[in-house]
């Protein structure tokens, strides 16, 4: 599991982030707001799809919203990560996300 919060893009995270079960990333702003996004230091929900199909993630999981979108609009930044990164679920408070355990020979 990799968790990445607070970042743009770069290939830092990506190289953190390669072949993990699970990368929790951050997604602060939408897709329309990439240069926002880079102003503040964030990535938004469709650079975070990138980086999990780039780094051959198995699940991704959005985190660290901006408290502009409510419910509808936090859909709509589900929606635009799937489109890039089909295995995407959105984390909200006390969500709870179980692990499937594998043992690695």
């Amino acid at each position: 599991m990799v968790v990445l919060g607070d970042t743009r893009p770069c290939h830092a995270a990506l190289k953190l982030a390669a072949h993990a079960d699970v990368l929790v990333h951050e997604a602060t702003f939408n897709g329309q707001s990439a240069r926002l996004a880079h102003d503040y230091h964030h990535s938004t929900s469709i650079q975070a799809a990138e980086m999990a199909q780039k780094a051959e993630v198995k699940q991704l999981i959005l985190s660290h919203l901006s408290s502009r979108y409510q419910k509808k609009e936090q859909h709509e930044l589900l929606k635009e990560a799937k489109s890039v990164f089909k295995q995407t679920y959105l984390a909200h408070d006390f969500w709870t996300f179980e692990l499937p355990y594998q043992q690695r020979s």
